[in-house]
């Protein structure tokens, strides 16, 4: 496989240090999983953090360039990114000792299994590419990694998701062997998923992301990601319809942006706009998880990404 490099005024290096940032901004400080205290108080672990975060959104947004991989495809490989997480390095998607979370079932914690894919999916790679879209466009125009930095990135990775893991079995996350087997099959279905929709969108007719703006997708995703929070374990006989429901989205959403060509290529106004409001969703969503210093970090993140983002897509002409 040629792997080409991006060219030399737009440094690899610093494109991965904002895919990195905007990344674990997305899936740490909006949720509230990770604080501006426990940066502050353990820097270290934040480092490692950023570059496991960042390697690996950085290894799919290279790929989708590198493949010129439509919306779709982008969004399996969210959801394989998520489930590789979640259920490989920390254990949370595995019923254990530790963590059980809503509607449990077959060593699983179905409902949050779910949820966890999709907000990777959504908020930790896709939101992350199109605010890097609309932001810094270029950057996303030629393939980002060369051959010599996956030979870095991905040995790194591999030990930082050893360490991970025996963090959490220390932790009391001691999952059972049959779900880690069906995670790794689902990982492998995601995989193939993700190829063969590639090779079926090259011949699709695709949609203007901004002729489906208005279609629900929005708002069904914020219910989505707020509800099970705000039900949980309350009202146990509405898990089974909720983890259902959440079912149906994940798999609506993938509907939805598989009638989308590569991010580079959409309108960047749309982009915006639907980046903008995902960042409003999360920030009241994950409200309740956050600390105030950390409430105060991400409205003031959010509010510069917005605005920089308004800034940027109003003095172009796009198409």
């Amino acid at each position: 496989m040629s792997m080409s490099k991006q060219p030399t005024h737009y440094s690899s290096s610093a494109t991965v240090l904002l895919i990195a940032g905007l990344s674990f901004f997305g899936a740490e400080i909006l949720t509230g999983s990770t604080s501006v205290e426990g940066i502050l108080q353990y820097p270290v672990s934040f480092l490692i953090g950023l570059a496991f975060y960042g390697f690996q959104v950085t290894m799919i947004a290279d790929i989708s360039v590198r493949y010129t991989l439509k919306l779709g495809t982008i969004y399996i490989l969210g959801l394989f990114y998520g489930t590789l997480e979640e259920g490989i390095s920390i254990f949370t998607m595995e019923e254990t000792s530790t963590h059980k979370l809503w509607l449990t079932a077959f060593g699983f914690n179905l409902t949050w299994t779910i949820y966890v894919m999709m907000l990777h999916a959504v908020i930790t790679v896709i939101t992350t590419l199109f605010i890097l879209n609309v932001v810094w466009p270029q950057r996303l125009k030629n393939p980002i990694l060369s051959r010599r930095d996956y030979m870095v990135m991905i040995p790194v990775t591999i030990v930082i998701y050893y360490f991970l893991m025996v963090a959490s079995i220390s932790a009391g996350r001691v999952p059972g062997i049959l779900p880690v087997i069906l995670i790794v099959l689902l990982l492998l279905i995601l995989i193939l998923a993700a190829w063969k929709n590639s090779l079926s969108s090259r011949f699709r007719r695709l949609e203007r992301l901004s002729d489906q703006l208005g279609n629900g997708v929005l708002i069904l995703f914020a219910a989505g990601m707020i509800l099970p929070f705000t039900f949980g374990n309350r009202i146990p006989i509405i898990l089974v319809p909720e983890t259902l429901a959440l079912l149906l989205l994940l798999v609506y959403l993938f509907r939805y942006f598989n009638k989308f060509d590569t991010i580079s290529n959409l309108n960047r106004k749309s982009l915006w706009g639907f980046s903008s409001i995902i960042l409003i969703i999360m920030l009241i969503g994950g409200s309740f998880n956050r600390t105030i210093p950390s409430d105060m970090a991400a409205i003031i993140i959010c509010v510069i990404l917005i605005l920089l983002g308004y800034s940027k897509v109003m003095v172009i002409k796009d198409k």
